[in-house]
């Protein structure tokens, strides 16, 4: 089973919180129909019923924080595609010219002791990431295909 992290865990409450906010609200809305249609009272005359929602102002906070991590592919198994392995001098000229040969993917430097890895793309499937590796293994030919594992 996977383990919620912070950030997850702190979107998860603040979108049960505003689950529950509008949910209470909606059922007051019906009651307060159901009452006035039960006593007899004409609702006709009526022509605009009004709802008044209590938001916490949290919730669009953690809103925000949500879609940011959806963009970084937090919630899903995303592929990368490795460039390179070594001396961060190496790395550094890798880095620029596959910012400057593929600029559609963002390239980013990752340091593991003692080297430096260069990364390319973030890739929701396999097929996507496999369409990459063939344009990108005309640049670098030893690139390979891989998942990243979680932190």
């Amino acid at each position: 089973m996977r383990i919620l992290n912070k950030k997850s865990s702190i979107l998860f409450f603040g979108l049960c919180l505003a689950y529950s906010t509008f949910a209470h609200a909606q059922n007051d809305y019906e009651n307060k129909l159901e009452a006035t249609n039960e006593e007899g009272i004409s609702t006709e005359n009526q022509t605009n019923p009004q709802v008044k929602i209590n938001q916490d102002p949290r919730i669009k906070r953690l809103l925000n924080i949500k879609s940011s991590m959806a963009k970084e592919g937090e919630f899903s198994d995303r592929y990368k595609i490795q460039l390179y392995y070594g001396n961060l001098n190496k790395a550094n000229s890798i880095l620029k010219a596959a910012d400057e040969a593929f600029s559609k993917w963002e390239p980013s430097i990752q340091w593991e002791t003692p080297n430096y890895k260069v990364w390319i793309g973030n890739y929701r499937s396999r097929l996507e990431a496999d369409r990459a590796l063939k344009e990108i293994h005309e640049k670098f030919p030893n690139a390979f295909i891989f998942k990243p594992e979680k932190k």
